[in-house]
């Protein structure tokens, strides 16, 4: 299927609006066999662009899914900014934002904003929306609008692999993040996992588990790099300087 969609969309047939066709069917592909084609699906949401009538709202959020897949690289970002934003925007008085849509754009900004203590609540059903202003850190603007997560979850759960995308990109935040950290809070932060899968991750990523039970991720001191800044003023300006000085 691959091999055929890029002999389709070579050359000036690549915004052929018959390709949708074909895209859409690679999309779902894509969706049930964990597989990600970042040319394709951005050549889908160009062609829904130029041809809007063609809108297929289903493939659209599939796309956004698989996008949010390859966190943290910009592929969702990116993705958002080919579709009308009449579209993808539930606060515009004209905006045709579906539910459906807008629970998957919110689970965007929650993933985005690196906050993954509410996505494993909503994935598990415990999410509720904060009620009160006391004062205290809250979430993202776009967190506290999940009012229907069971709505999401279910539109997640159709996406083969998305909860170990998630666990991997967490696990590249936390690398970049912590020096150590303590076992119980790594298993939260992947969502709540297994002693097992812990030490599965911990291999993976080279980091060292401790005799206190803390797992030492990295030395960022090590890694951190000098910068010396160098200011060059001109002999005017120096002169004007003491002028204004005197």
């Amino acid at each position: 299927m691959k091999a055929d969609l890029e002999s389709s969309l070579e050359g000036v047939n690549r915004y052929n609006p018959q390709n949708l066709v074909a895209l859409e069917e690679y999309v779902k592909v894509m969706i049930d066999e964990n597989q990600y084609d970042q040319e394709a699906v951005l050549t889908a949401l160009k062609l829904y662009q130029l041809n809007p009538d063609k809108y297929n709202e289903q493939t659209v959020r599939r796309i956004l899914l698989k996008t949010l897949m390859a966190l943290p690289r910009s592929d969702f970002m990116l993705a958002k900014c080919l579709l009308d934003s009449n579209r993808v925007d539930p606060q515009k008085a004209a905006s045709t934002c579906t539910p459906e849509m807008t629970q998957v754009l919110y689970i965007g900004a929650v993933l985005e904003a690196c906050d993954f203590a509410s996505f494993w609540k909503i994935m598990r059903g415990q999410w509720t929306p904060p009620e009160d202003d006391d004062g205290k850190f809250k979430p993202a603007e776009a967190v506290a609008q999940i009012r229907e997560p069971a709505e999401a979850v279910a539109q997640i759960r159709e996406v083969k692999g998305f909860e170990d995308a998630v666990r991997s990109f967490a696990c590249q935040v936390i690398h970049v993040t912590f020096q150590r950290i303590d076992k119980d809070q790594l298993s939260r932060l992947l969502g709540g996992v297994t002693d097992a899968q812990i030490a599965e991750y911990t291999s993976r990523h080279g980091w060292t588990t401790q005799s206190d039970g803390t797992i030492f991720i990295q030395n960022h001191e090590a890694t951190i790099k000098s910068r010396n800044i160098e200011e060059k003023l001109e002999f005017g300006a120096i002169k004007d300087i003491l002028r204004s000085i005197g």
